[in-house]
């Protein structure tokens, strides 16, 4: 699975849903930033209970 770079994240419309891997040293608020949501956003479309427990290689839905 190809992650998308800038450019490409500036393409999605409104309502698109993409996969993204984790990386090592990522968390969720820097993956908030990066998708202009919010860290809730990611834990409510993810099932997660704990913002602090994410793993290296897991897939996070993101919603636009």
């Amino acid at each position: 699975m190809k992650q998308m770079n800038e450019n490409e994240l500036n393409t999605v419309t409104a309502g698109t849903k993409i996969p993204y891997i984790v990386q090592k040293g990522d968390t969720l608020g820097d993956l908030a930033k990066k998708f202009r949501c919010t860290v809730e956003d990611i834990c409510k479309w993810n099932n997660i209970e704990n913002p602090n427990d994410i793993l290296v290689n897991q897939v996070l839905k993101i919603y636009f």
